[in-house]
């Protein structure tokens, strides 16, 4: 009996000693935040987040990492009384951490700030100045709906007072979308080639294909969100006077020049004199085979067609990247379309998909330009309706290999779907076709699909 008392009470003073131990100890502390953190502890781990705080705030970055997961949990189902000590503590939080770890990933720190400070009903000046920081360091940081609320604030703050600006942002913004977009693309392809060659994703490899997919396809939305807020104030209207204006100061440089002549071609403002000049500027600040490939556009505009292709052709020929030269042929694409050429277009959106594979847009304008040319290729009805179905077929691949255009490719998809020729149309087709045959479309498309 002796003996157990003694056990007893030995475990107990070592219990007592460890817990005075860690009320002390900085490793400990932390150590327990992170555990109460992880067994949704939550009431302790704020306790052990504000020790951390208060007593070793430069430990290890981790805290901060834990404290932000912490607070965000926590927040969900605050009561309005505990929702202002949690945002007293993440002010804390956040200020220990730009004033210990300034350098740890600071845009994310900047960007999730903002955040945070949105959640709680924080300064909106303040919210706006974190999510600039974060903008000015890494916009790819940025989450998809902090992109949104940020790049608001902006049009709303500048577009009467400084255009270029709102512009600036724009540019910037999209710019850091495709690149992120572009390595989700490219894993997505790299698994899919795997499952395309009959192997079995393993389940981290399904989990990642996963991931990869959500976030393309919630970028893109991002973009497309972008693009309706920049339609009012980027027309050729706002365009021209700004782009002529600026010129002179911006003619060298390359970035600028660049810009301002995309947007102007997205906007269809090539007919203005400008337009021109941007692109003999660009030829000679920068003579790249996409500045060829603009150039050869201004050729075409002058009647001198020939010339413009045997230019097309070359400055694709050029380029040894196969994202840019996928890029380029799309251009090239896009110019063919813009001009009423649907079959040229059809051709360089396809050598364009031959260069880079997963160019979702590449597939999206062939299937609308077969969509258009509905009534031109075929001589009854079955025939013309089976144009959809190579349409669909586009539309469908789209959104396989480009998450990040889904949406509107799986429209598309559907849309050309419910036009496509009903089991009645096809058991009546003059051609004797059942459902599972081949056929092969007439006229410029010339594609072989399958009768549904």
């Amino acid at each position: 009996m002796k003996t157990r008392l003694t056990t007893f009470f030995t475990i107990l003073f070592s219990v007592m000693m460890f817990t005075a131990q860690a009320q002390d100890d900085p490793s400990l502390r932390y150590n327990m935040l992170k555990t109460d953190y992880k067994t949704k502890n939550y009431d302790s781990a704020l306790k052990n987040l504000e020790w951390c705080l208060d007593n070793s705030p430069k430990l290890t970055a981790n805290i901060y990492k834990y404290g932000g997961n912490l607070l965000d949990d926590v927040l969900k189902e605050a009561t309005p009384e505990k929702k202002a000590k949690i945002a007293a503590l993440g002010k804390k939080m956040y200020e220990k951490r730009f004033e210990n770890y300034p350098d740890e990933d600071p845009a994310k720190a900047h960007s999730d700030y903002a955040d945070f400070l949105k959640e709680v009903g924080g300064d909106k000046e303040e919210i706006f100045k974190n999510y600039d920081e974060a903008f000015k360091v890494d916009p790819t940081k940025l989450g998809v709906g902090s992109i949104i609320s940020y790049f608001t604030t902006v049009i709303d703050k500048y577009k009467d007072t400084d255009l270029q600006l709102v512009f600036n942002t724009y540019d910037a913004t999209v710019e850091a979308i495709d690149a992120k977009v572009e390595g989700y693309l490219d894993n997505i392809q790299k698994l899919h080639a795997k499952e395309d060659e009959g192997q079995t994703l393993i389940s981290s490899e399904k989990r990642k294909l996963h991931a990869y997919t959500v976030n393309s396809k919630a970028l893109g939305q991002v973009e497309a969100i972008l693009d309706q807020k920049m339609e009012e104030i980027s027309t050729c209207e706002y365009l021209i006077p700004l782009y002529t204006e600026e010129f002179e100061a911006n003619k060298t440089n390359k970035v600028w020049v660049t810009r301002a002549i995309n947007r102007m071609f997205k906007k269809d403002c090539t007919e203005d004199p400008l337009y021109a000049s941007l692109v003999e500027q660009y030829q000679e600040i920068d003579p790249s085979p996409e500045a060829s490939v603009l150039y050869a556009g201004l050729l075409m505009d002058k009647g001198e067609t020939e010339k413009a292709i045997s230019f097309f052709d070359k400055a694709i020929s050029q380029e040894t990247d196969p994202a840019k030269k996928a890029k380029n042929l799309y251009k090239v694409a896009d110019i063919f379309k813009k001009r009423g050429q649907n079959a040229k277009a059809v051709s360089y959106a396809k050598k364009a998909i031959a260069a880079k594979s997963n160019f979702g847009r590449a597939y999206t304008m062939i299937a609308t330009l077969y969509a258009d040319g509905v009534n031109n290729c075929g001589t009854d009805e079955f025939e013309k309706r089976m144009v959809y179905v190579a349409a669909k077929t586009y539309a469908l691949k789209a959104a396989r290999v480009d998450p990040s255009i889904g949406v509107y490719a799986s429209k598309l998809g559907k849309a050309y779907a419910a036009n496509e020729p009903s089991k009645k149309l096809v058991f009546n087709n003059e051609l004797g076709l059942k459902s599972g045959d081949s056929y092969t479309i007439k006229c410029w498309i010339n594609e072989t699909v399958r009768v549904p």
